[in-house]
C-alpha cells in the first residue's frame, strides 16, 4: 500500500479580451452613453468579454469561478474609472461560466491548463475557494492600485502556483501550449 496521496486537477481558464477596433468602439459608446445619461452602460458580459477574465474550476468546468469587484451598484463607466485610478472594491466570486461559454461563442480563445496537486494540496486550495465563494477576504484592483489582487493573482491567493498578474503576460505565458498540465507536488 502506497502512502504517496492521489493527484487531484484544478483547471485554471482564462480569455483575453477583445480590444478589436470594432469591439472597443462600441464597448466605449456604451461607456459614454452611461456616463451620459444616453443609456445603459455595458453588461458585466460585455466588460469581461471587453478586459478579459480568468478563473478556476475543480469540477470540469461546469462552474468557472471568477474573481470580480462589487462596484454596489455604481455605474460602469464609474466603476472603471476608479479602477483605473488605483481604487479597490470589495470582490465577489461567483460562477463565470457563462462569461467563459460566450468568450469561445464570440470566438475568442479560452485557453486552459491543469495544476495537478497532491490530495491535500487540493483540499486546501478547494477550501479556499470555498471561503471565498462565501464571502471573499480580499478587495479587487487593477495592477499597481490599491487592491489585493484581480482575477488572476486571486489564483493564487487560493494557493495556485503561477506566474503573473497581468492579463497580456498571463496569456501570453508559452507555458500554455508547452505545458498543459503541470504537477506541484509527489501523487499518483
Amino acid at each position: 500500500m502506497s502512502s504517496t496521496p492521489p493527484c487531484r486537477v484544478v483547471q485554471v481558464m482564462a480569455f483575453r479580451g477583445d480590444r478589436s477596433r470594432p469591439r472597443a468602439a462600441a464597448f466605449q459608446r456604451a461607456l459614454d452613453d452611461e456616463r451620459n445619461g444616453h443609456g445603459p452602460g455595458p453588461s458585466p458580459i460585455e466588460c469581461l468579454l471587453f478586459a478579459g477574465h480568468a478563473g478556476v474550476t475543480t469540477n470540469g468546468g461546469a462552474a468557472i469561478y471568477g474573481f470580480n469587484p462589487d462596484g454596489g451598484g455604481l455605474p460602469v463607466w464609474q466603476l472603471l474609472d476608479r479602477l483605473k485610478n488605483g481604487d479597490a472594491f470589495p470582490a465577489v466570486v461567483r460562477d463565470d461560466a457563462f462569461a467563459f461559454a460566450t468568450a469561445q461563442k464570440h470566438g475568442l480563445p479560452v485557453l486552459s491548463f491543469e495544476v495537478i496537486l497532491p490530495e491535500p494540496r487540493f483540499q486546501e486550495v478547494g477550501g479556499a475557494l470555498d471561503a471565498e465563494r462565501r464571502n471573499s477576504q480580499y478587495s479587487y484592483g487593477f495592477p499597481n492600485g490599491d487592491g489585493d489582487c484581480n482575477c488572476i493573482t486571486w489564483l493564487e491567493r487560493l494557493g495556485l502556483p503561477l506566474l503573473t498578474g497581468r492579463m497580456d503576460e498571463f496569456i501570453g505565458l508559452t507555458g500554455w501550449t508547452a505545458a498543459p498540465s503541470r504537477r506541484f507536488g509527489r501523487c499518483v
